[in-house]
């Protein structure tokens, strides 16, 4: 069932009394063609606004293209030449970076499919051709790439093949102690490659060991759908499989960017949601508060509407809704990334029970092996467990640098 983003009043107060800025940007967080009321925006625009305030903090989030095709849309309107060209300026290269990347992913999944690697695209491109349906709507600054993890080292030779470079120093001695084993923690859950400006994330699971994401690559894979990219039909994943990681996404970086909130918000607009599947979905993989959250952000910053049942289950949770409400206080506020610490008491208090939050406690990435010991004596993989010596001894350090300053 798909459900409406009206964009009326909203129920928070915080976002009620936001300044007329913020509120442009908050009600340009979806594409014109799903703009069910306008008129506001119109409004909007013909006030006295500090377009300098509006430039930076759409900057900063990540929204600048949306706001201009608002604008471009809105015939007759009062922004000053000189905003206007700037945003044009932004949007033009935004698009040629954003086709330059569709042209790599291309190539890329050409060369994969050679070789039978499986692999699916998300984010990026691939987000912006689905949800959007315009590649030009969305900033990105990379392409993310999941691959079963048998066939990393592959993929990566690959890459590397085309020119690209592994960020970190350390040799590609052996790919097990990097990718972890049956009794050990992985070191690195992706690869970041880059080429020039051309920048490649090729990982085996989303997101990190200490903040994982429920679904493994191989059910990922068993319903991914097939979408059409710039004329290019290439593998993506389920529609609802992409709603739980884009509520997974956003709740992992505490939603600090609007741009992640339109993510969620147009994916839900662009999909026939069958909510009672997606939330035993959510639910069976442990991101349940997850989806609530975003629901909750997206039902309080756009006004979306649900189904009377979902908005029970959010307003029920008063967990999720503090979390949520967190995120609408702050939207005037420029941008933060958060610490580690915040993000991971951000998430483990988003958990769906203590003993997912104590596993992801359990599985914080100081308490194990890194690829700074690796990157000190590279060993193979049969060798993995001998890091876990040093644990302590750098834990011990780490204290004594930290007392020290």
């Amino acid at each position: 069932m798909r459900t409406r983003i009206k964009q009326e009043d909203t129920r928070n107060p915080a976002v009620e009394e936001s300044a007329p800025e913020v509120e442009l940007l908050r009600r340009c967080l979806l594409p014109p063609s799903m703009q069910a009321e306008p008129a506001r925006i119109r409004v909007l625009l013909e006030e006295d606004l500090s377009w300098d305030r509006v430039l930076e903090l759409g900057g900063s989030h990540g929204i600048l293209p949306l706001l201009y095709r608002h604008i471009e849309s809105t015939p007759g309107h009062d922004v000053p030449d000189a905003v206007v060209q700037r945003l044009r300026d932004r949007a033009h290269s935004t698009t040629i970076r954003n086709l330059q990347y569709t042209d790599e992913l291309h190539g890329i999944f050409e060369k994969f499919e050679e070789e039978s690697i499986r692999a699916m695209p998300f984010k990026g491109p691939i987000l912006a051709a689905v949800s959007y349906d315009d590649l030009s709507l969305r900033e990105f600054h990379d392409l993310d790439v999941l691959v079963h993890r048998q066939d990393i080292p592959a993929a990566v030779d690959l890459l590397e093949a085309r020119g690209y470079e592994w960020v970190r120093n350390a040799p590609r001695l052996d790919d097990s102690p990097l990718l972890g084993g049956p009794y050990t923690m992985p070191l690195v859950c992706e690869y970041k490659l880059e080429r020039a400006d051309l920048k490649v994330e090729v990982r085996w699971r989303v997101g990190q060991s200490q903040l994982p994401f429920g679904l493994g690559f191989e059910t990922m894979w068993d319903r991914h759908d097939t979408v059409s990219v710039a004329g290019v039909d290439l593998p993506a994943l389920d529609p609802e499989d992409r709603l739980l990681m884009l509520a997974y996404h956003g709740t992992k970086h505490r939603w600090h960017l609007l741009k992640w909130i339109s993510d969620f918000a147009v994916s839900l607009e662009g999909t026939d949601i069958e909510w009672s599947r997606l939330f035993t979905r959510a639910r069976t993989y442990g991101v349940e508060r997850k989806l609530l959250i975003g629901t909750a952000l997206v039902s309080s910053i756009l006004d979306y509407t649900v189904p009377e049942w979902v908005d029970r289950r959010v307003r029920n949770d008063s967990v999720a809704e503090k979390l949520a409400a967190s995120v609408a206080a702050a939207i005037e506020d420029e941008p933060e990334r958060p610490s580690a610490t915040e993000r991971l008491v951000y998430n483990a208090t988003a958990s769906d029970s203590p003993r997912d939050a104590f596993r992801m406690l359990l599985h914080r990435d100081s308490l194990h092996p890194m690829v700074l010991e690796y990157e000190c004596l590279p060993l193979p993989g049969a060798f993995h467990p001998l890091y876990y010596s040093v644990v302590p001894i750098r834990l011990t350090v780490q204290k004594l640098m930290k007392a020290l300053r």
